[in-house]
């Protein structure tokens, strides 16, 4: 197969995945529907609304912050499929742009530069798609085979047009199609039939062939999400598979143990104060949401610890020594640990959550009982 055929294949591959793994991630995630939570996605609506475009808009949207949440979630996980299978392909790529333009202008609208944002490339991934279609994507596509198989061949012809704008596809791929549409009307010679038959005959092959494509397609896809989910669980990419030991940012780490015996519950072992040097961090997680948290050591020689998921998308932030900040490597957030993990930059619309803690002066032990 040319390799033009093949071209936009990653592309394909990398939209679905994208878009149906982050539509199941706030499906799943306990904070997104929970409007006691930090992540709930009505805080996350105010605060991309601050000096956004479109601030009116996302303010009307905060009172039904629960239906416009389950409509983004669903609608990404649709337009994933649809990019995948190639069901209604076209569609799905032009509310891909739709989706991330109002990402772009709410969500990454204070990224400087522009460039770091995803949103903003992620419209012209979509828009690439939009204007090819499924062709040169490497896989074949559920809107082609239903062209074939549910239209006769005049009528692939007749709304030729139609089909073409709608789902960016040809009806007629080989220029057999329409030459067999009028090469069948009644009083043809016995060589015009000939050629028609044959012409069929070629109509009739590019089918089957289209089949067996089809049939590869979603093996080779499969595998392709298979792979891509697999990759990203040993890469700790996929939250619940983020090891649960935690690690300090000058290289050492401090596994947080039980201060407890005999089984009961109690206060959980943090770390060390002794093992934690000014301007550095632990890693821990929190017991009772599985969350995970961070402790800094300030340069003024106190002890904080926070909630690490950002509130903005879900993503756990990390402590800088540099700049002495916590900082998200999603979309950007800048949190200061100082000032009760204020957010310094957007996208997040609220601070860290406060984990707190107990420092033994005797033992030198850290404590939380969250």
């Amino acid at each position: 197969m040319p390799v033009m055929k093949w071209v936009l294949l990653p592309l394909r591959l990398f939209l679905g995945i994208t878009f149906i793994y982050a539509g199941v991630q706030k499906l799943t995630d306990s904070q997104f529907f929970n409007p006691a939570a930090p992540g709930y996605i009505g805080k996350q609506i105010i605060g991309f609304a601050t000096g956004s475009p479109l601030h009116g808009l996302l303010i009307h949207f905060v009172s039904h912050a629960i239906l416009f949440g389950t409509l983004v979630a669903y609608g990404e996980i649709a337009m994933g499929l649809g990019a995948l299978l190639g069901l209604l392909f076209r569609p799905a790529a032009f509310f891909g742009i739709l989706i991330n333009l109002v990402f772009f202008l709410s969500a990454t609208w204070h990224v400087y530069p522009y460039f770091y944002g995803s949103d903003i490339v992620f419209i012209f991934c979509w828009l690439t798609l939009f204007i090819s279609g499924p062709v040169n994507t490497g896989m074949p596509s559920i809107d082609e085979w239903l062209v074939q198989h549910t239209l006769t061949a005049k009528q692939r012809v007749q709304y030729a047009t139609i089909i073409f704008l709608g789902l960016g596809i040809n009806p007629a791929p080989a220029p057999a199609l329409s030459q067999y549409a009028t090469g069948t009307n009644a009083g043809r010679q016995g060589a015009g039939n000939k050629r028609s038959s044959s012409r069929y005959a070629q109509l009739r092959k590019a089918e089957e062939e289209s089949r067996r494509n089809f049939l590869w397609g979603m093996l080779t896809g499969g595998a392709g999400i298979a792979i891509l989910v697999w990759m990203g669980s040993s890469l700790h990419l996929i939250p619940g598979s983020i090891a649960e030991s935690g690690s300090t940012s000058s290289g050492t780490s401090t596994s947080s143990g039980s201060a407890t015996s005999g089984g009961t519950s109690g206060p959980t072992v943090i770390a060390q104060a002794n093992s934690v040097p000014s301007n550095s961090s632990v890693n821990f997680t929190l017991a009772s949401n599985g969350d995970p948290g961070v402790l800094i050591h300030l340069n003024n020689g106190q002890f904080v610890a926070y909630d690490a998921t950002c509130t903005h998308a879900g993503c756990p932030v990390s402590y800088d020594p540099s700049s002495q900040m916590l900082q998200c490597p999603c979309h950007g957030a800048v949190f200061d640990p100082a000032k009760g993990a204020a957010v310094v930059q957007g996208p997040a619309p609220s601070p860290l959550a406060n984990v707190t803690i107990q420092v033994n002066k005797t033992t030198g032990a850290i404590t939380t009982n969250q």
